[in-house]
């Protein structure tokens, strides 16, 4: 492996903290923007429709909220993979 191993100096740093620190901020944002849309259309929506419907509608929403958090972290884990050379495609198989 060519260079350092870990980014060095503030021109590297900090782009690479500024990126984490944006899915720390997106991921806490969804699970609450989350759990605060399924107490809302409990509380005021919920009515209108049959248990089936609002079972339909919680389920898409708890389905949808982690996979758009692990997509984000997924993405984040896999660059990073490959800025550091620590993705699995570069472990030597015996």
């Amino acid at each position: 492996m060519n260079g350092p191993m870990y980014p060095f100096g503030p021109a590297k740093v900090v782009p690479f903290f500024r990126k984490l620190r944006a899915r720390i901020i997106g991921t806490v944002a969804l699970l609450a923007g989350g759990f605060a849309w399924i107490v809302l259309y409990l509380a005021f929506l919920a009515s209108r429709f049959a248990w089936y419907q609002n079972l339909a509608v919680i389920l898409v929403s708890l389905i949808a909220v982690p996979a758009i958090v692990v997509a984000m972290w997924v993405s984040w884990g896999l660059s990073m993979g490959r800025r550091f050379h620590r993705a699995f495609w570069f472990d030597e198989f015996p």
